[in-house]
């Protein structure tokens, strides 16, 4: 029972008061199995090291040492160590079992997390670094395997005792891994440098890096390769790479990912202080105000609603609002008037909606943004918040350009979270499908917003469907565009 290979073949074997159960994991420090611990009928992780390690009596000494301390820690982010020892050679540490996977599982299922998920993680982490760095320890491999969670979502450290017991000048050359994990290790680390609190903060950045664009920030053909980018490479900003993610997160990951320690927070509780002020930033809009506010028009009181004939009217949709944009609604609303349109299917009281009709008087097609005021049976009262006539698009293929186009990029709130994405991502090709879904609506819906942005200048149709995105040779329109995104932001 002296190699690697045979401790995969444990199962239903007694040890150290368990009973093996079966192996659920594998690493370069040995192999996991659930198993059952016996007196106290609960079920355990219980981990074995390769047999290698065990030939230095020095390292077998500072794991039990170090094991010991971990055993002290007592926090709800951090797994529980509850025994460790030997026997038949083999040495072995007892954790409590978790059961919901690892942040690591999350990031392959989802690609990336949003930024809210990877701060609330965060925070959580920093809360268990924080107890570690009270009692002295120091983790030393911090990384998403490395992050346990609940089926209820409590994020538990995992590995304390373990990692710390790690000596970071100590390479494992059939292996190829350096003690630590190379893709998250700090510099100092790398180095056989001093360690304190603020190597773990580093691995956390990079791990947040990691959860927020699906991939490490350093990678090489070669362990050293990817020690001398951790030691000497430009910290890529995960801003530059996705520009949508919001610059108070992007600009703390890059500090917690500093070369330089003295650069980093301080330590776990300056981290957790700043990662609460940045998940108070991230934290969605609240709630909109009720709509309750603005009553529904009684009947005997709709006399101030004109009729717009069914005849008149070519379009007729409801749009997603924003808490913002219904405030800026509501606020907006001065009075109980507006239009009555004839509709088999009325929407609902409070709806938002967007109606296209023709104004014969003026030969044109106009616009309306209201809310919907009352609703019944074949007819519906909306109050108009915003009327603008839609450009003509004919045989002429009237351009948008000059200040004035700003109004037709930011009719609705489809449109303004259309040029939020040009403005993000100009240069790039997308196709329709994908358009509409970074926006959150159907390709139909999308379909009329992207055209008046190709009016605009700012995408062109290519022969093969692609739409490439692109900045407006219009100046005037440039900087309409750079106001608006100052005044309202890219989120």
């Amino acid at each position: 029972m002296g190699t690697t290979s045979s401790l995969d073949e444990l199962a239903n074997r007694t040890m150290g008061g368990c009973k093996l159960i079966r192996r659920i994991g594998k690493g370069a420090m040995g192999v996991v199995y659930l198993a059952n611990q016996i007196d106290l009928g609960r079920e355990v992780a219980f981990k074995i090291l390769d047999p290698k390690f065990s030939a230095d009596k020095s390292y077998i000494e500072r794991f039990e040492m170090e094991a010991r301390a971990a055993a002290q820690l007592n926090h709800p982010n951090i797994v529980k160590v509850f025994d460790f020892g030997s026997e038949n050679g083999l040495f072995y540490i007892v954790n409590e079992y978790i059961n919901g996977g690892t942040v690591q599982n999350l990031i392959e299922e989802k690609n990336s997390l949003n930024p809210e998920e990877a701060v609330e993680y965060a925070m959580q982490v920093a809360e268990g670094l924080r107890a570690a760095c009270d009692a002295n320890i120091i983790h030393r491999d911090i990384k998403p395997d490395n992050l346990m969670l609940t089926r209820e979502g409590t994020l538990k450290i995992a590995d304390f005792g373990l990692a710390k017991s790690m000596t970071p000048d100590t390479v494992s050359t059939d292996s190829g891994l350096i003690m630590g994990t190379p893709f998250y290790m700090s510099p100092e680390q790398a180095k056989g440098l001093h360690m304190d609190s603020r190597s773990d903060i580093y691995s956390l950045g990079v791990s947040m890096y990691c959860m927020v664009i699906g991939d490490v920030p350093f990678d090489a053909d070669s362990v050293v390769g990817v020690l001398l980018k951790q030691i000497s490479a430009e910290r890529p900003d995960p801003c530059a790479i996705k520009p949508e993610l919001p610059s108070v997160l992007g600009s703390l990951i890059m500090r917690m990912m500093d070369k330089d320690p003295e650069n980093r927070p301080a330590g776990p509780a300056e981290l957790l202080e700043e990662l609460k002020t940045v998940h108070e930033i991230l934290k969605p809009a609240a709630p909109p105000p009720s709509l309750a506010e603005i009553s529904e028009i009684p009947e005997d009181q709709r006399g101030a609603f004109r009729l717009l004939p069914a005849n008149r009217i070519t379009r007729i949709i409801r749009v997603e609002a924003s808490g913002d944009v219904l405030t800026r609604m509501i606020t907006s609303i001065q009075d109980d008037s507006g239009v009555a349109i004839e509709s088999e299917n009325p929407f609902p009281l409070n709806t938002v909606v967007e109606v296209r009709f023709r104004d014969p008087a003026k030969d044109e097609e106009l616009s309306g943004l209201g809310l919907v005021r009352w609703s019944e049976a074949t007819r519906m009262g909306v109050t108009f918040i915003k009327v603008q006539p839609i450009p003509k698009s004919g045989g002429a293929d009237v351009r948008l350009s000059g200040p004035m186009a700003i109004n037709a990029l930011t009719a609705t709130p489809i449109h303004q979270r259309l040029l939020r994405l040009v403005y993000a991502n100009a240069g790039q090709f997308m196709t329709l499908p994908k358009i509409a879904s970074s926006l959150g609506v159907g390709a139909k819906m999308a379909e009329d917003p992207v055209k008046t942005f190709e009016r605009a200048s700012l995408m062109k149709r290519h022969p093969d469907g692609r739409l490439e995105l692109m900045w407006p040779k219009d100046e005037s329109l440039q900087r309409e565009i750079v106001v608006w995104i100052e005044r309202h932001g890219l989120r």
